[in-house]
């Protein structure tokens, strides 16, 4: 028996022989396909300590145990509340680790959510320094190295959609702002065919010379100002000419108006706005016109006629990254959390410029900007097609139950009923509840859903009801408060029919109020009479600190021109308020 046991023993090992000389044969072979896949990287660090750059040079295979370190030492750093520290090693482990998406989203989420808000709310240019040091990160860095990871641009998307888009941080208004203020100069009219032209343009400066066209306006232009002559920052001068004119000669100004009207002018424009969109942005034009195709705003006459989506926005910035890495990193036969959450990234921002997509930038006299948000119903259309799309995708990779879909689903149209009612669109909130009774006859346990069998104007009446019944007094009175400040707002900014809507809302929760809840029934607290709402909301609008001066200053002389009946009854409201005030002042001073 130990002869066999020898043989055995001899052929393990001849065997473990020829395997480690084929691995060893194999590993050239493996190691030239992994560096030209990208997955090996070499490259020495950059402006770390020594003893970072000699444990990344020296140790080789033991990069990995460097890399645990760093995380370890990080997150310790980061639970400290030393998040500048934690952002250095987080540097680092990019350069170590640059294949593994998590290293990016922990350094753009450090800085954008964390290091922002370690700065006090008064310093809003510096919290979106950091912020957009996060984003940036995530955009020009993280996705350039790592194209079809679809985790950074769900990352990317979120930013956009959550800190920047919602109104969670102090300073959201400011950083809405700025990106409206990035984007506003590189987007042109805003039109379909001002979208063509920016997916058409050259993708390189030297076609664009080689227009006779365009020659002969650069021509003139390095005539009367020699910083034209240079290729490489012409482009950025042409643009801060068109856009800062007094930062150049008059005389380059008196170019530009002499080409006015010339096709030379507006292709140098359409080719500066996309370099700028596709080099600093790093957006395709060509994919921003397919976007705006799929997901635009669709007019009231026709469901078909689509309009660009508000590219100011940026939920708008949120669908381009989220819709880019579905694009690029999609697998459509398997269910992966990380991709139905980049679904979601879509279709919620869609809703989001749905409730607050329309941005009004207000100027002051003083020439003080801010920045306020409105709904845009006309994103309606492409937000429910989205919904629907998504609802079919995952019925079928979730074995016919989407989770956490079709529920928001129905309470978005349940909500964009009454939405369109009150905004005076009674047709269009008839056709969605027909759509609401079709899709979702029945609830999650299979019943019937009886408020759904209601009449149109029966179902506008019993959620109407659903949503007032819970209230108290003071929360009616709240609502009713909260549409007339509205109304003020659009009426300041001579949005009429916006301001009527508004009002015509506030009457009619006033009105349901008090005929199916408030009454004569004894102990309820009645409403307080309309004329004593509206001056209080009125109040209210002149002593909010985010409306300009001179925003209400121009709401009070428009009612007092336009509309004297109300600047009489504000006046009356004015003078009992000021009296009972004396008459509580003189009762407190009484011994």
């Amino acid at each position: 028996m130990r002869w066999k046991d020898n043989g055995i023993i001899l052929i393990c090992l001849l065997l473990t022989g020829l395997l480690l000389t084929g691995a060893f044969l194999l590993q050239p072979s493996i190691h030239q396909s992994r560096e030209e896949l990208g997955l090996v990287m070499n490259e020495p660090v950059e402006n770390a300590p020594p003893s970072l750059a000699f444990a990344t040079v020296a140790m080789g295979a033991f990069r990995g145990l460097v890399v645990d370190i760093l995380w370890m030492r990080a997150d310790h750093l980061k639970q400290e509340g030393r998040f500048f520290d934690a952002k250095q090693l987080a540097e680092w482990i990019t350069i170590l680790q640059p294949r593994f998406g998590k290293v990016w989203s922990f350094h753009a989420w450090n800085m954008a959510y964390n290091i922002s808000v370690a700065i006090p709310n008064t310093q809003c240019d510096e919290r979106w320094r950091w912020v957009r040091n996060g984003y940036e990160l995530l955009r020009d860095r993280g996705i350039e190295i790592n194209p079809n990871d679809i985790y950074l641009y769900r990352e990317l998307g979120w930013i956009f959609q959550h800190k920047i888009g919602d109104n969670l941080d102090d300073c959201h208004r400011y950083y809405k702002m700025q990106l409206l203020l990035e984007m506003r100069p590189l987007l042109g009219e805003k039109t379909n065919e001002a979208f063509e032209q920016l997916a058409a343009a050259p993708m390189d400066l030297a076609e664009v010379l080689a227009d006779p066209d365009v020659a002969s306006l650069i021509e003139a232009l390095q005539q009367v100002e020699p910083k034209f002559k240079n290729n490489d920052s012409l482009v950025d001068n042409f643009l801060t000419l068109r856009q800062q004119p007094q930062t150049f000669p008059r005389a380059a100004f008196d170019v530009i108006d002499a080409f006015r009207g010339k096709p030379g002018l507006n292709k140098l424009d359409v080719f500066a706005r996309a370099h700028v969109l596709r080099r600093t942005s790093k957006m395709d034009t060509q994919l921003m016109h397919r976007i705006n195709q799929e997901f635009g705003r669709t007019s009231w006459e026709d469901p078909n006629d689509r309009h660009p989506i508000n590219w100011e926005h940026p939920a708008a910035h949120s669908i381009y990254w989220a819709f880019l890495g579905l694009e690029r990193a999609s697998r459509p036969e398997q269910y992966r959390v990380d991709e139905k959450n980049t679904d979601r990234i879509v279709f919620h921002s869609l809703q989001q410029l749905y409730r607050s997509g329309n941005l009004i930038l207000y100027t002051t006299p003083e020439k003080k900007s801010t920045i306020f948000v409105r709904p845009d119903p006309r994103m309606f259309t492409a937000c429910d097609q989205s919904w629907r799309n998504i609802i079919e995708k995952y019925e079928v990779l979730e074995d016919g139950n989407p989770k956490a879909v079709r529920g928001g689903h129905k309470n978005f149209l349940e909500n964009a009923i009454m939405s369109m009612y009150q905004a005076g669109r009674e047709q269009r909130a008839r056709e969605i509840y027909n759509e609401l009774r079709r899709l979702y006859p029945r609830d999650d346990a299979g019943m019937i859903r009886n408020e759904y069998k209601l009449p149109f104007a029966e179902f506008i009446r019993y959620r109407f009801k659903k949503e007032i019944e819970g209230l108290g007094a003071d929360d009616a009175t709240e609502a009713v408060i909260f549409r007339l400040q509205d109304a003020f707002f659009y009426f300041a900014i001579q949005e009429d029919n916006e301001a009527a809507g508004r009002e015509k809302l506030a009457q009619q929760i006033y009105d349901y109020y008090k005929e199916e809840i408030g009454g004569d029934v004894p102990d309820r607290l009645g409403l307080p009479p309309m004329e004593l709402i509206r001056y209080t909301a009125f109040r209210d609008f002149m002593q909010d600190p985010q409306y300009p001066s001179s925003l209400k200053m121009n709401l009070v002389g428009r009612i007092q021109v336009e509309r004297p009946d109300l600047f009489q009854k504000l006046q009356e409201q004015e003078q009992w308020f000021m009296d009972q005030m004396r008459q509580i002042q003189q009762q407190r001073s009484v011994p």
